[in-house]
């Protein structure tokens, strides 16, 4: 017995339309990180600046602001001359500094010692003579302090929802 819906299965011409959306759709990033060193590092394709300003919008619309803006790659082109042997590792990297005021006080009502735990910190940077990958990197979780759970917890989803755009 045949299905009548077969008949109506779009033809040759369909497939390949199809298979040219595929392929004009951006690689999928790397849901999730990879341990390097002290730093979870996730990998998004497209321009460096399309990822920071999904990295912006995914900071700033749950309502935070950001205090800070590191620009490493600026200040390690700047100083290489000052350092012998220096070579370029990153063509742009910064890092964006923020806070969410209830997790950190929280995280200080817990131990004032854990100052040293704000601002939270994403470094976005893209390697050098590889401009078409982004990386999007957190340092490790603290493990010995609970209240950072939520901290990480935070990080991890603004940058999910930046490598899944």
């Amino acid at each position: 017995m045949r299905c009548a819906s077969l008949r109506r299965w779009p033809g040759p011409g369909a497939w390949l339309v199809l298979a040219c959306l595929f392929a004009a759709a951006p690689a999928p990033a790397d849901p999730m990180p990879e341990a390097q060193g002290p730093a979870l590092v996730w990998k998004a394709r497209g321009p460096f600046e399309d990822v920071k300003a999904d990295l912006v919008d995914a900071i700033e619309g749950r309502g935070l602001v950001i205090s800070y803006v590191s620009h490493a790659s600026a200040m390690l082109d700047r100083t290489a001359e000052a350092v012998e042997g220096a070579r370029k590792v990153y063509d742009q990297a910064e890092i964006l500094l923020f806070c969410k005021a209830d997790l950190s006080h929280r995280l200080v009502e817990a131990s004032p010692h854990n100052i040293v735990l704000c601002p939270y910190a994403i470094a976005i940077y893209t390697l050098a003579g590889q401009p078409d990958v982004v990386y999007l990197a957190i340092r490790k979780p603290y493990q010995g302090e609970p209240a950072y759970k939520p901290v990480d917890r935070l990080l991890r989803e603004i940058i999910q929802e930046t490598v899944s755009q």
